[in-house]
């Protein structure tokens, strides 16, 4: 057996929460960087002479290759393990980082993007995947809850921690504190991480699959990150939606047929999982939507610096990111779907105090729907994530989490694109001036905020309805290890019931 499918031996508790503590430092750095970059534009256009346009595939770019990508990424973890898709995806990310760093020239930084987001794909599920293997019972949703909010946080404090970097050594840091950092968290990453038995190769890779999902995929979200532009009645856009349909349609049908495909389509039949992607989706796009647009109503319409807005908002960040954990410890206690239907009930409730916003309004008038928002999100993010994985096979965890991780990345662009359309309608001036507005802007961003609260009700009400109660628990013989090739591996680690003791 070679050394990257070995299984290792039991692992003692405390070696699982430094798996925990590494993995989600790096996501931290890969998802912040997604959002950080966003408030540097300005000097990158200066620096390197990119127009609106170029400064949106700076960002855009990073977003879509992560999207297209992660597929392939889970359906590696799946076929080699986990481990070294992690370790290779990290490695890449560092290298693109010190590349973007060094970045002499627009073109060259809008390419490099494309390569850090290649490397995120390749950790985001196999990230996951090592959670779900590392932890079973309680201990599996309170670790779920800590990467929950780790990566919250990372999205809606990227602008604050782009606007530090950006106003002392300047926007070049933002990829260069990854080179900094990342040696010293793959070092970490090598030693702790478990390497396991990857499932047993069945067939041949699935680059059919891969070409179709990575079309469809591009075509989605590209269009979603161009429709302020194109405008919704755009011929060009709707053909993109059809490019799109088309793609993903065919991409099924090879899916269906295929010996060892990129994304089993049984898990879609799985108790929560087809529930658990929308709600994922939803959520996410509710999130990213607020901050961006919020971010962007205190610059534009109170003259707040970026560091200032970001500090504003930091009250939903950290409450989101408290909320989180915690969420993951009631898992086994109340059940997903008390937590998400609650969750998404106090979201809608949140949004609602925000969506009287007018031109007057700061830090103390946005605080309480930001708490109350914060305290939402945070409690439905974490059971979203269990109840999704927590009835998918160990060999299947790579292509779930990749399922996951597509589905949040396509709420993240459909959030801002439905909310850009909708203040657009009401402010159709250019989102890059930096002189305050008048009311316009803020009447956008009020109806896009009552959008946003009927989609969180919509989506408490899909959890209320889809989502089981409580995990499903299984007798002893069941949960009992045994991977996929039937050969028992008393090392394995498969989920417990819950309230379970753990296996170490």
């Amino acid at each position: 057996m070679s050394a990257a499918g070995a299984d290792r031996q039991p692992q003692p508790a405390a070696h699982r929460w430094w798996v925990l503590a590494s993995v989600s430092l790096v996501w931290f750095l890969v998802l912040a960087d997604d959002t950080a970059i966003a408030i540097a534009m300005p000097p990158i256009g200066r620096d390197l002479g990119l127009g609106l346009s170029g400064l949106e595939w700076v960002v855009n770019l990073y977003t879509l290759a992560f999207a297209v990508l992660t597929l392939v990424g889970g359906m590696l973890a799946d076929r080699y393990g986990a481990r070294p898709v992690f370790l290779t995806g990290l490695v890449v990310f560092i290298v693109f980082s010190l590349a973007a760093g060094l970045a002499p020239n627009g073109p060259s930084l809008i390419g490099l993007r494309a390569g850090q987001g290649a490397g995120a794909a390749l950790m985001g599920p196999s990230a996951l995947a090592l959670l779900l293997v590392a932890f079973t019972g309680p201990a599996r949703a309170l670790a779920l809850g800590v990467w929950s909010g780790v990566g919250a946080t990372a999205l809606a404090g990227g602008p604050l921690f782009g606007a530090v970097l950006t106003a002392g050594p300047g926007w070049r840091s933002i990829f260069l504190v990854n080179v900094a950092l990342g040696p010293l968290l793959w070092m970490i990453a090598r030693r702790t991480l478990p390497a396991l038995r990857p499932a047993p190769r069945t067939g041949p890779l699935d680059i059919a699959g891969a070409l179709t999902s990575a079309a469809g995929l591009s075509a989605l979200v590209y269009a979603l990150t161009r429709a302020s532009v194109y405008g919704w009645t755009s011929p060009r856009l709707w053909a993109l939606f059809g490019a799109a349909a088309a793609a993903l349609a065919l991409f099924v049908a090879i899916e269906r047929r295929a010996a060892a495909p990129l994304l089993d389509l049984t898990l879609f039949r799985r108790r929560n999982f087809a529930a658990g992607n929308l709600l994922g989706l939803a959520s996410l796009a509710v999130m990213c939507s607020v901050f961006f647009f919020l971010s962007l109503y205190l610059q534009l319409a109170t003259g707040a610096t970026p560091v200032k807005a970001g500090l504003t908002l930091l009250p939903l960040t950290l409450l989101g990111a408290v909320a989180a954990p915690a969420a993951g410890w009631l898992v086994p206690r109340l059940g997903a779907r008390i937590l998400i239907g609650t969750g998404l009930a106090l979201t809608t409730g949140g949004l609602g105090l925000l969506a009287g916003i007018t031109p007057g309004w700061g830090t103390r008038e946005l605080l309480p729907g930001l708490l109350v928002t914060g305290l939402g999100l945070g409690l439905a993010t974490t059971p979203i994530t269990t109840a999704t994985l927590g009835h998918v096979p160990d060999h299947h965890s790579g292509a779930a989490s990749a399922a996951l991780n597509a589905s949040r990345t396509i709420g993240l662009s459909l959030g801002i694109a439905v909310m850009g359309t909708i203040v657009a309608a009401q402010w159709p001036d250019d989102l890059t001036r930096t002189t305050p507005v008048g009311t316009d802007l803020t009447n956008g961003i009020a109806d896009g905020l009552w959008i946003n609260a009927v989609l969180a009700l919509a989506a408490a009400a899909l959890a209320i309805a889809a989502i089981r109660a409580r995990p499903q628990r299984r007798s002893a013989a069941q949960a009992t290890p045994t991977p996929a090739n039937s050969s028992p591996s008393p090392h394995r680690a498969h989920q417990a019931p819950s309230g379970g003791r753990e296996k170490r």
